[in-house]
Protein backbone atom coordinates (compact mmCIF):
# COMPACT_ATOMS: atom_id res chain seq x y z
CA UNK A 1 0.00 0.00 0.00
CA UNK A 2 1.26 3.48 -0.96
CA UNK A 3 0.35 6.61 1.01
CA UNK A 4 0.00 10.13 -0.44
CA UNK A 5 0.25 12.88 2.16
CA UNK A 6 -1.66 16.03 1.16
CA UNK A 7 -0.59 19.32 2.71
CA UNK A 8 -0.79 22.70 0.94
CA UNK A 9 -1.55 20.95 -2.36
CA UNK A 10 -5.28 20.25 -2.18
CA UNK A 11 -5.93 19.20 -5.77
CA UNK A 12 -5.84 16.30 -8.19
CA UNK A 13 -4.36 18.05 -11.25
CA UNK A 14 -0.60 18.38 -11.53
CA UNK A 15 0.00 16.48 -8.31
CA UNK A 16 3.25 14.55 -8.80
CA UNK A 17 3.18 12.52 -5.56
CA UNK A 18 -0.33 11.27 -6.32
CA UNK A 19 0.50 10.43 -9.93
CA UNK A 20 3.71 8.63 -8.97
CA UNK A 21 2.02 6.58 -6.27
CA UNK A 22 -0.77 5.53 -8.63
CA UNK A 23 1.77 4.67 -11.34
CA UNK A 24 3.20 1.88 -9.16
CA UNK A 25 0.08 -0.17 -9.79
CA UNK A 26 -0.23 -0.92 -6.07
CA UNK A 27 -3.16 0.19 -3.87
CA UNK A 28 -3.02 3.86 -2.90
CA UNK A 29 -4.60 5.80 -0.06
CA UNK A 30 -4.30 9.44 0.93
CA UNK A 31 -4.03 11.31 4.21
CA UNK A 32 -4.40 14.85 5.50
CA UNK A 33 -3.26 15.85 9.01
CA UNK A 34 -5.56 18.39 10.63
CA UNK A 35 -3.55 20.57 13.06
CA UNK A 36 -5.85 23.26 14.53
CA UNK A 37 -3.48 24.10 17.40
CA UNK A 38 -0.75 24.79 14.84
CA UNK A 39 -3.09 27.23 13.12
CA UNK A 40 -3.86 28.84 16.49
CA UNK A 41 -0.18 29.19 17.39
CA UNK A 42 0.55 31.00 14.13
CA UNK A 43 -2.63 33.12 14.06
CA UNK A 44 -3.84 31.69 10.76
CA UNK A 45 -6.78 33.76 9.53
CA UNK A 46 -10.23 32.22 10.11
CA UNK A 47 -11.08 32.89 6.47
CA UNK A 48 -8.04 30.94 5.33
CA UNK A 49 -9.02 28.04 7.57
CA UNK A 50 -12.50 28.14 6.03
CA UNK A 51 -11.02 28.05 2.53
CA UNK A 52 -8.67 25.14 3.32
CA UNK A 53 -11.35 23.07 5.03
CA UNK A 54 -13.91 23.55 2.25
CA UNK A 55 -11.23 22.71 -0.31
CA UNK A 56 -10.41 19.60 1.72
CA UNK A 57 -14.06 18.52 1.55
CA UNK A 58 -13.99 18.89 -2.22
CA UNK A 59 -10.72 16.97 -2.41
CA UNK A 60 -12.03 14.10 -0.31
CA UNK A 61 -15.10 13.72 -2.50
CA UNK A 62 -13.02 13.96 -5.68
CA UNK A 63 -10.59 11.29 -4.49
CA UNK A 64 -13.44 9.00 -3.47
CA UNK A 65 -14.98 9.37 -6.92
CA UNK A 66 -11.63 8.27 -8.37
CA UNK A 67 -11.36 5.23 -6.10
CA UNK A 68 -8.88 6.58 -3.52
CA UNK A 69 -9.57 6.73 0.22
CA UNK A 70 -8.73 9.97 2.04
CA UNK A 71 -8.11 9.71 5.79
CA UNK A 72 -8.23 12.92 7.81
CA UNK A 73 -6.24 12.60 11.03
CA UNK A 74 -6.66 14.87 14.06
CA UNK A 75 -3.09 15.74 15.11
CA UNK A 76 -3.64 18.93 17.12
CA UNK A 77 -0.25 20.35 16.07
CA UNK A 78 2.85 19.36 14.10
CA UNK A 79 4.31 17.58 17.13
CA UNK A 80 1.57 14.96 16.84
CA UNK A 81 1.94 14.26 13.12
CA UNK A 82 4.69 11.64 13.29
CA UNK A 83 2.82 9.44 15.79
CA UNK A 84 -0.47 9.77 13.90
CA UNK A 85 1.14 8.78 10.60
CA UNK A 86 2.98 5.91 12.26
CA UNK A 87 -0.29 4.46 13.51
CA UNK A 88 -1.85 4.79 10.05
CA UNK A 89 1.20 3.20 8.40
CA UNK A 90 1.13 0.22 10.75
CA UNK A 91 -2.62 -0.29 10.45
CA UNK A 92 -2.58 -0.36 6.64
CA UNK A 93 0.79 -1.88 5.83
CA UNK A 94 2.14 1.24 4.14
CA UNK A 95 5.46 0.69 2.34
CA UNK A 96 6.04 4.12 0.78
CA UNK A 97 5.04 7.71 1.52
CA UNK A 98 4.70 10.36 -1.22
CA UNK A 99 4.38 14.10 -0.60
CA UNK A 100 5.37 17.55 -1.80
CA UNK A 101 8.17 19.28 0.08
CA UNK A 102 7.51 22.34 2.21
CA UNK A 103 10.26 24.79 3.14
CA UNK A 104 9.47 26.85 6.29
CA UNK A 105 11.34 25.74 9.42
CA UNK A 106 8.40 24.27 11.33
CA UNK A 107 7.38 22.22 8.30
CA UNK A 108 10.96 21.02 7.80
CA UNK A 109 11.19 19.94 11.43
CA UNK A 110 7.84 18.17 11.19
CA UNK A 111 8.98 16.29 8.11
CA UNK A 112 12.31 15.33 9.69
CA UNK A 113 10.42 13.85 12.65
CA UNK A 114 8.18 11.87 10.29
CA UNK A 115 11.17 10.59 8.32
CA UNK A 116 13.04 9.58 11.49
CA UNK A 117 9.97 7.67 12.65
CA UNK A 118 8.97 5.94 9.43
CA UNK A 119 12.35 4.94 7.98
CA UNK A 120 13.01 2.32 10.72
CA UNK A 121 9.63 0.82 9.79
CA UNK A 122 10.85 0.22 6.25
CA UNK A 123 8.79 3.01 4.69
CA UNK A 124 10.46 4.69 1.72
CA UNK A 125 9.99 8.46 1.45
CA UNK A 126 9.43 10.19 -1.89
CA UNK A 127 9.41 14.00 -2.10
CA UNK A 128 8.44 16.30 -4.98
CA UNK A 129 8.57 20.07 -5.51
CA UNK A 130 5.21 20.89 -7.09
CA UNK A 131 4.93 23.99 -4.91
CA UNK A 132 7.54 25.83 -6.99
CA UNK A 133 8.70 26.01 -10.58
CA UNK A 134 12.40 25.93 -9.66
CA UNK A 135 13.29 24.00 -6.47
CA UNK A 136 15.13 25.86 -3.71
CA UNK A 137 18.87 25.27 -4.01
CA UNK A 138 18.72 24.57 -7.75
CA UNK A 139 20.04 28.03 -8.62
CA UNK A 140 23.25 29.34 -7.08
CA UNK A 141 25.64 32.19 -7.71
CA UNK A 142 29.09 31.62 -9.18
CA UNK A 143 30.36 31.33 -5.59
CA UNK A 144 27.90 28.55 -4.84
CA UNK A 145 25.75 30.71 -2.55
CA UNK A 146 21.99 31.31 -2.74
CA UNK A 147 20.76 34.29 -4.70
CA UNK A 148 19.67 37.12 -2.42
CA UNK A 149 18.89 39.77 -5.05
CA UNK A 150 15.85 39.14 -7.18
CA UNK A 151 17.17 40.62 -10.43
CA UNK A 152 20.12 38.24 -10.61
CA UNK A 153 17.95 35.32 -9.49
CA UNK A 154 15.34 36.10 -12.14
CA UNK A 155 17.90 36.01 -14.95
CA UNK A 156 19.02 32.53 -13.94
CA UNK A 157 15.41 31.51 -13.30
CA UNK A 158 14.47 32.50 -16.87
CA UNK A 159 17.26 30.35 -18.29
CA UNK A 160 16.17 27.39 -16.18
CA UNK A 161 12.54 27.75 -17.28
CA UNK A 162 13.53 28.05 -20.93
CA UNK A 163 15.37 24.75 -20.79
CA UNK A 164 13.20 22.92 -18.25
CA UNK A 165 9.63 24.15 -18.59
CA UNK A 166 7.01 22.14 -16.70
CA UNK A 167 5.55 19.43 -18.87
CA UNK A 168 1.84 18.83 -19.14
CA UNK A 169 0.87 16.58 -16.22
CA UNK A 170 0.45 12.87 -16.85
CA UNK A 171 -2.99 11.35 -16.42
CA UNK A 172 -3.13 9.41 -13.15
CA UNK A 173 -3.72 5.67 -13.29
CA UNK A 174 -6.91 5.71 -11.24
CA UNK A 175 -8.10 2.47 -9.65
CA UNK A 176 -11.50 0.96 -10.35
CA UNK A 177 -14.39 1.47 -7.96
CA UNK A 178 -15.19 4.08 -5.34
CA UNK A 179 -13.10 5.24 -2.40
CA UNK A 180 -14.04 6.43 1.08
CA UNK A 181 -13.73 9.81 2.75
CA UNK A 182 -12.65 8.77 6.24
CA UNK A 183 -12.78 11.75 8.57
CA UNK A 184 -15.26 13.97 6.75
CA UNK A 185 -16.98 14.58 10.07
CA UNK A 186 -13.75 15.96 11.53
CA UNK A 187 -13.54 18.48 8.72
CA UNK A 188 -17.18 19.47 9.09
CA UNK A 189 -16.74 19.91 12.85
CA UNK A 190 -13.70 22.11 12.28
CA UNK A 191 -15.73 24.22 9.85
CA UNK A 192 -18.59 24.53 12.31
CA UNK A 193 -16.17 26.02 14.85
CA UNK A 194 -15.30 28.89 12.50
CA UNK A 195 -17.60 31.88 12.94
CA UNK A 196 -17.56 34.03 9.80
CA UNK A 197 -20.24 36.31 8.40
CA UNK A 198 -21.90 35.13 5.20
CA UNK A 199 -21.09 38.47 3.56
CA UNK A 200 -17.42 37.52 3.85
CA UNK A 201 -17.57 33.88 2.75
CA UNK A 202 -19.85 34.81 -0.16
CA UNK A 203 -16.91 36.74 -1.67
CA UNK A 204 -14.87 33.59 -2.22
CA UNK A 205 -15.20 30.16 -3.76
CA UNK A 206 -12.84 27.47 -2.42
CA UNK A 207 -11.68 24.31 -4.12
CA UNK A 208 -9.80 23.07 -7.15
CA UNK A 209 -12.55 23.50 -9.71
CA UNK A 210 -13.12 27.14 -8.78
CA UNK A 211 -9.36 27.78 -9.01
CA UNK A 212 -9.10 26.23 -12.47
CA UNK A 213 -12.09 28.25 -13.64
CA UNK A 214 -10.55 31.47 -12.29
CA UNK A 215 -7.25 30.73 -14.03
CA UNK A 216 -9.01 30.17 -17.35
CA UNK A 217 -11.01 33.38 -16.92
CA UNK A 218 -7.94 35.42 -16.05
CA UNK A 219 -5.92 34.03 -18.96
CA UNK A 220 -8.75 34.76 -21.37
CA UNK A 221 -9.97 38.13 -20.12
CA UNK A 222 -7.28 39.93 -18.11
CA UNK A 223 -3.81 38.52 -18.73
CA UNK A 224 -3.14 40.63 -21.83
CA UNK A 225 -3.62 43.85 -19.85
CA UNK A 226 -1.95 42.66 -16.68
CA UNK A 227 1.11 44.93 -16.88
CA UNK A 228 -0.99 48.03 -17.50
CA UNK A 229 -3.69 47.35 -14.91
CA UNK A 230 -2.10 45.37 -12.09
CA UNK A 231 -1.14 48.42 -9.97
CA UNK A 232 -4.61 50.02 -9.93
CA UNK A 233 -6.67 48.64 -7.05
CA UNK A 234 -9.97 49.98 -8.38
CA UNK A 235 -9.59 47.73 -11.44
CA UNK A 236 -10.00 43.96 -11.66
CA UNK A 237 -6.49 43.73 -13.07
CA UNK A 238 -4.86 40.95 -11.05
CA UNK A 239 -5.36 37.19 -11.18
CA UNK A 240 -6.85 36.82 -7.67
CA UNK A 241 -5.20 33.38 -7.60
CA UNK A 242 -2.91 33.91 -4.61
CA UNK A 243 -5.17 31.97 -2.26
CA UNK A 244 -5.48 29.04 -4.64
CA UNK A 245 -1.71 28.94 -5.09
CA UNK A 246 -0.96 29.17 -1.37
CA UNK A 247 -3.40 26.39 -0.47
CA UNK A 248 -2.44 24.38 -3.52
CA UNK A 249 -5.89 24.09 -5.05
CA UNK A 250 -4.08 25.33 -8.16
CA UNK A 251 -0.60 24.29 -9.28
CA UNK A 252 1.97 26.95 -10.12
CA UNK A 253 2.91 24.85 -13.18
CA UNK A 254 -0.63 25.25 -14.52
CA UNK A 255 -0.26 29.01 -14.16
CA UNK A 256 3.05 29.00 -16.01
CA UNK A 257 1.67 26.90 -18.86
CA UNK A 258 -1.33 29.25 -19.18
CA UNK A 259 1.05 32.21 -19.45
CA UNK A 260 3.17 30.46 -22.06
CA UNK A 261 0.09 29.68 -24.12
CA UNK A 262 -0.96 33.32 -23.92
CA UNK A 263 2.44 34.42 -25.24
CA UNK A 264 1.55 32.90 -28.59
CA UNK A 265 -0.72 35.95 -28.98
CA UNK A 266 1.39 39.05 -29.61
CA UNK A 267 -1.23 41.20 -27.91
CA UNK A 268 -1.02 39.20 -24.68
CA UNK A 269 2.73 38.64 -24.64
CA UNK A 270 3.70 41.62 -22.52
CA UNK A 271 1.08 40.98 -19.86
CA UNK A 272 1.88 37.28 -19.71
CA UNK A 273 5.61 37.95 -19.33
CA UNK A 274 4.92 40.37 -16.49
CA UNK A 275 2.76 37.81 -14.69
CA UNK A 276 5.45 35.15 -15.11
CA UNK A 277 7.73 37.55 -13.25
CA UNK A 278 5.36 37.36 -10.28
CA UNK A 279 5.63 33.57 -10.33
CA UNK A 280 9.40 34.02 -10.20
CA UNK A 281 9.06 36.26 -7.15
CA UNK A 282 7.08 33.47 -5.51
CA UNK A 283 9.91 30.98 -6.15
CA UNK A 284 12.48 33.52 -5.00
CA UNK A 285 10.90 33.99 -1.58
CA UNK A 286 10.57 30.24 -1.13
CA UNK A 287 14.24 29.66 -1.81
CA UNK A 288 15.10 32.47 0.59
CA UNK A 289 12.95 30.84 3.27
CA UNK A 290 14.52 27.44 2.63
CA UNK A 291 18.11 28.70 2.62
CA UNK A 292 17.81 31.07 5.60
CA UNK A 293 15.75 29.28 8.27
CA UNK A 294 16.46 31.98 10.84
CA UNK A 295 13.75 34.03 9.11
CA UNK A 296 11.18 31.60 10.48
CA UNK A 297 12.35 32.54 13.98
CA UNK A 298 11.50 36.21 13.43
CA UNK A 299 14.97 37.37 12.42
CA UNK A 300 15.54 40.09 9.86
CA UNK A 301 17.27 38.99 6.67
CA UNK A 302 19.79 41.83 7.08
CA UNK A 303 21.19 41.21 10.57
CA UNK A 304 22.19 44.82 11.16
CA UNK A 305 18.52 45.83 10.99
CA UNK A 306 17.78 43.75 14.09
CA UNK A 307 19.48 46.61 15.94
CA UNK A 308 16.83 49.13 14.86
CA UNK A 309 15.00 50.62 17.85
CA UNK A 310 11.35 50.50 16.88
CA UNK A 311 8.67 52.62 18.51
CA UNK A 312 5.99 50.86 20.53
CA UNK A 313 3.08 53.24 20.00
CA UNK A 314 -0.11 51.23 20.44
CA UNK A 315 -2.39 54.11 19.46
CA UNK A 316 -0.62 54.51 16.12
CA UNK A 317 -0.64 50.76 15.55
CA UNK A 318 -4.38 50.57 16.16
CA UNK A 319 -4.96 53.54 13.84
CA UNK A 320 -3.14 51.58 11.14
CA UNK A 321 -5.05 48.36 11.86
CA UNK A 322 -8.40 50.12 11.78
CA UNK A 323 -7.75 52.24 8.70
CA UNK A 324 -7.77 55.54 10.61
CA UNK A 325 -4.32 56.96 9.81
CA UNK A 326 -5.62 59.99 7.94
CA UNK A 327 -4.03 58.87 4.69
CA UNK A 328 -6.93 57.77 2.47
CA UNK A 329 -5.29 55.07 0.35
CA UNK A 330 -3.56 53.50 3.35
CA UNK A 331 -6.86 53.45 5.21
CA UNK A 332 -8.81 52.07 2.25
CA UNK A 333 -6.29 49.26 1.92
CA UNK A 334 -6.46 48.30 5.59
CA UNK A 335 -10.24 48.36 5.54
CA UNK A 336 -10.21 46.18 2.41
CA UNK A 337 -8.08 43.63 4.26
CA UNK A 338 -10.37 43.43 7.27
CA UNK A 339 -13.56 43.49 5.19
CA UNK A 340 -12.56 40.94 2.54
CA UNK A 341 -9.55 38.95 3.79
CA UNK A 342 -7.48 40.14 0.86
CA UNK A 343 -5.44 43.19 -0.14
CA UNK A 344 -4.17 44.35 -3.51
CA UNK A 345 -0.41 43.77 -3.87
CA UNK A 346 0.47 47.41 -4.55
CA UNK A 347 -1.33 48.30 -1.35
CA UNK A 348 0.44 45.59 0.64
CA UNK A 349 3.70 47.34 -0.15
CA UNK A 350 2.26 50.77 0.68
CA UNK A 351 0.70 49.79 4.01
CA UNK A 352 3.75 47.79 5.09
CA UNK A 353 6.10 50.64 4.25
CA UNK A 354 3.81 53.11 6.02
CA UNK A 355 3.80 51.08 9.24
CA UNK A 356 7.52 50.41 9.28
CA UNK A 357 8.79 53.77 8.02
CA UNK A 358 6.19 56.47 8.70
CA UNK A 359 5.06 55.03 12.05
CA UNK A 360 8.42 53.33 12.79
CA UNK A 361 6.63 50.30 14.23
CA UNK A 362 8.29 46.89 14.07
CA UNK A 363 7.42 45.21 10.77
CA UNK A 364 6.84 41.91 12.60
CA UNK A 365 3.66 43.33 14.15
CA UNK A 366 2.32 44.15 10.71
CA UNK A 367 3.42 40.78 9.35
CA UNK A 368 1.44 39.05 12.11
CA UNK A 369 -1.63 41.25 11.56
CA UNK A 370 -1.65 40.37 7.88
CA UNK A 371 -1.47 36.65 8.66
CA UNK A 372 -4.39 37.04 11.07
CA UNK A 373 -6.56 38.37 8.23
CA UNK A 374 -5.19 37.27 4.86
CA UNK A 375 -7.03 34.48 3.12
CA UNK A 376 -3.92 33.88 1.02
CA UNK A 377 -1.61 34.00 4.03
CA UNK A 378 1.62 32.37 2.92
CA UNK A 379 4.58 32.58 5.29
CA UNK A 380 7.33 32.89 2.68
CA UNK A 381 5.52 35.48 0.56
CA UNK A 382 4.21 37.47 3.52
CA UNK A 383 7.55 37.55 5.30
CA UNK A 384 9.40 38.35 2.09
CA UNK A 385 7.03 41.16 1.23
CA UNK A 386 7.15 42.70 4.67
CA UNK A 387 10.92 42.58 4.89
CA UNK A 388 11.22 44.05 1.39
CA UNK A 389 8.94 46.93 2.37
CA UNK A 390 10.65 47.51 5.71
CA UNK A 391 14.10 47.39 4.05
CA UNK A 392 15.22 44.61 6.37
CA UNK A 393 15.09 41.99 3.62
CA UNK A 394 16.38 41.14 0.17
CA UNK A 395 16.06 44.60 -1.37
CA UNK A 396 18.99 45.77 -3.49
CA UNK A 397 18.12 49.38 -2.54
CA UNK A 398 17.89 49.05 1.24
CA UNK A 399 16.42 52.00 3.11
CA UNK A 400 16.10 54.76 0.51
CA UNK A 401 12.73 53.61 -0.74
CA UNK A 402 9.87 55.37 1.06
CA UNK A 403 6.50 55.55 -0.66
CA UNK A 404 4.58 58.79 -0.37
CA UNK A 405 1.00 57.82 0.56
CA UNK A 406 -0.40 60.84 -1.26
CA UNK A 407 1.65 60.32 -4.43
CA UNK A 408 0.73 56.63 -4.48
CA UNK A 409 -2.91 57.57 -4.12
CA UNK A 410 -2.84 60.16 -6.88
CA UNK A 411 -0.94 57.83 -9.20
CA UNK A 412 -2.72 54.53 -8.69
CA UNK A 413 -6.24 55.63 -7.68
CA UNK A 414 -6.43 58.91 -9.60
CA UNK A 415 -10.22 59.15 -9.53
CA UNK A 416 -10.47 58.04 -5.92
CA UNK A 417 -12.79 55.14 -6.80
CA UNK A 418 -11.04 52.62 -4.60
CA UNK A 419 -10.84 55.07 -1.71
CA UNK A 420 -14.54 55.85 -2.05
CA UNK A 421 -15.39 52.14 -1.96
CA UNK A 422 -13.70 51.49 1.39
CA UNK A 423 -13.66 54.94 3.03
CA UNK A 424 -17.26 56.03 2.41
CA UNK A 425 -16.90 59.17 4.54
CA UNK A 426 -14.73 60.54 1.70
CA UNK A 427 -16.84 59.28 -1.21
CA UNK A 428 -18.46 62.68 -1.82
CA UNK A 429 -15.14 64.48 -2.35
CA UNK A 430 -13.79 65.40 -5.79
CA UNK A 431 -10.87 63.49 -7.28
CA UNK A 432 -8.37 66.05 -6.02
CA UNK A 433 -9.54 66.60 -2.47
CA UNK A 434 -10.09 62.91 -1.79
CA UNK A 435 -6.32 62.31 -1.76
CA UNK A 436 -5.60 65.09 0.76
CA UNK A 437 -8.82 65.71 2.69
CA UNK A 438 -6.98 67.48 5.51
CA UNK A 439 -6.65 70.48 3.20
CA UNK A 440 -10.45 70.84 3.30
CA UNK A 441 -11.29 69.56 6.80
CA UNK A 442 -14.82 70.97 6.81
CA UNK A 443 -15.69 68.74 3.86
CA UNK A 444 -14.79 65.54 5.73
CA UNK A 445 -15.50 66.16 9.43
CA UNK A 446 -15.69 62.44 10.29
CA UNK A 447 -12.28 61.58 8.85
CA UNK A 448 -9.13 61.97 10.99
CA UNK A 449 -6.18 64.20 10.06
CA UNK A 450 -2.86 62.52 9.22
CA UNK A 451 -1.52 60.73 12.30
CA UNK A 452 2.07 61.59 11.32
CA UNK A 453 3.51 63.94 8.69
CA UNK A 454 5.10 62.55 5.55
CA UNK A 455 7.71 65.30 5.44
CA UNK A 456 11.05 64.20 6.85
CA UNK A 457 10.28 60.47 6.94
CA UNK A 458 12.94 59.46 4.45
CA UNK A 459 15.61 61.46 6.23
CA UNK A 460 14.73 59.99 9.64
CA UNK A 461 14.64 56.46 8.26
CA UNK A 462 17.98 56.90 6.52
CA UNK A 463 19.62 58.20 9.69
CA UNK A 464 18.31 55.30 11.79
CA UNK A 465 19.38 52.66 9.30
CA UNK A 466 22.84 54.18 9.03
CA UNK A 467 23.17 54.18 12.82
CA UNK A 468 22.09 50.52 13.04
CA UNK A 469 24.67 49.60 10.39
CA UNK A 470 27.40 51.50 12.24
CA UNK A 471 26.50 49.81 15.52
CA UNK A 472 26.52 46.42 13.83
CA UNK A 473 29.87 47.00 12.17
CA UNK A 474 31.37 48.09 15.48
CA UNK A 475 30.20 44.96 17.29
CA UNK A 476 32.06 41.65 17.55
CA UNK A 477 30.49 39.09 15.21
CA UNK A 478 33.11 36.38 15.58
CA UNK A 479 31.72 32.84 16.04
CA UNK A 480 31.12 31.76 19.61
CA UNK A 481 31.06 28.24 21.01
CA UNK A 482 27.57 27.18 21.97
CA UNK A 483 26.16 24.09 23.59
CA UNK A 484 22.83 24.63 21.87
CA UNK A 485 22.24 22.23 19.04
CA UNK A 486 21.07 23.93 15.86
CA UNK A 487 18.46 22.38 13.61
CA UNK A 488 20.11 20.55 10.69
Amino acid sequence: MKLVWFRNDLRLHGHTPLTEALATGEPVMAVYCLCPAQWDAHQVAPLRRWYVLHSLLELGDALADKGVDLHVLECDDFAGVADALTTLVQEHGITALYCNREYPLNELNRDRAVADTLRPLGVTLNGSDDGVLVPPGALRTGKGTPYTVFGAYKRRWDVWMEHQPPAAPASPNWPAGKGRFVGRQRVEQALAAIDLPVRLTDLWQPGEQAALTQLARFADKSLAGYRQQRDFPALDGTSSLSTALSAGTLSVAACYRAAMQAMADAGARDGAACWVGELAWRDFYRQIMARFPRLARGAAFRPETDLLQWHDDEALFQAWCQGRTGYPLVDAAMRQLVATGWMHNRLRMLTAMFLSKHLWIDWRRGEAFFMEHLMDGDFAANNGGWQWSASTGTDAVPYFRVFSPVRQSQRFDPDGKFIARYVPELAHLDNKTIHEPWKQPLLAPDYPPPCVPHAGVRERVTERFKQAKADYDAADHSPRTSTQKESP
